[in-house]
């Protein structure tokens, strides 16, 4: 399996989504907006 540039950005995008959900000044909306992002990456990524 190749690895490419696209594949390490899309996991750079999911840590730095993690990493903000993490953070405590969000809002609920913002909460559900990033983890609807994590979701709909991790399943383009095949990783759900």
């Amino acid at each position: 399996m190749e690895y490419t540039c696209k594949d390490y950005q899309s996991e750079m995008k999911l840590l730095g989504l993690k990493r903000r959900l993490g953070e405590e000044n969000l809002t609920e909306e913002e909460r559900a907006q990033i983890t609807q992002e994590i979701k709909e990456l991790e399943k383009a990524m095949k990783i759900d």
